[in-house]
């Protein structure tokens, strides 16, 4: 089976929609490297179109970004408002995870960290080249948030978190690692990446980011 695997999304709903009629859900397993939430004005409508692709086709990964961790973090700890970044309370004034979505926030709470098949391994934000503290989830070391130089893997290592310079999918062959996100988060655009069962790239998607999602 092929992999298609989706960047960070960040409340970007008409623009998911769109790069999601490139997926052939007949043919290709369906992988989010997370950060589904915060930034643009849909993050409800992402995770409930996300939570019901999941349902429909329960080979579809959905991997935790720090955005989803940091909410629970948030709601949990009961954070007063104004201890919370701007977008996390912007999400929360149209996205009522305290109460009336609750289930979405215990959804976003067990979402793994991870996910490794014979050919990938995919995270958030990508394995630090010491492999240390990994999935220790309030570390910046961790699979959810780091940034720096990565653990150069047999497998194609997929990941997102950090917007690339090009607003596309950028493969290094050092580390042999994919980073797909193309700057969601920014408004600039959202990826989707083809792999085949060897872990070869055989095709990626780019949308920009639609005018709706943050207007």
């Amino acid at each position: 089976m092929n992999y298609f695997v989706v960047g960070d999304v960040h409340g970007c709903f008409y623009t998911l929609k769109k790069l999601l009629q490139h997926w052939d859900s007949d043919r290709q397993q369906l992988i989010f490297v997370g950060d589904y939430i915060n930034k643009g004005k849909h993050s409800q409508q992402v995770v409930k179109l996300i939570r019901n692709l999941e349902r429909k086709y329960p080979g579809t990964v959905c991997l935790k970004g720090n955005h989803e961790y940091e909410m629970v973090r948030y709601i949990e700890r009961n954070i007063p408002e104004n201890m919370i970044k701007d977008n996390f309370r912007n999400t929360l004034d149209h996205y009522d995870l305290k109460e009336k979505y609750r289930d979405d926030l215990k959804w976003m709470k067990k979402l793994p960290l991870y996910h490794e098949n014979e050919a990938l391994y995919i995270t958030h934000a990508g394995v630090n080249w010491l492999n240390f503290r990994k999935f220790k989830e309030d570390s910046g070391w961790c699979v959810l948030r780091y940034r720096g130089r990565l653990k150069k893997m047999s497998k194609l290592q997929v990941f997102g978190h950090t917007p690339t310079e090009s607003k596309h999918p950028e493969f290094n062959k050092t580390f042999n690692a994919l980073n797909i996100d193309s700057g969601a988060g920014h408004f600039d655009a959202m990826s989707a990446v083809l792999i085949d069962e060897l872990g070869k790239i055989k095709k990626t998607y780019t949308e920009t980011i639609k005018k709706e999602d943050y207007r």
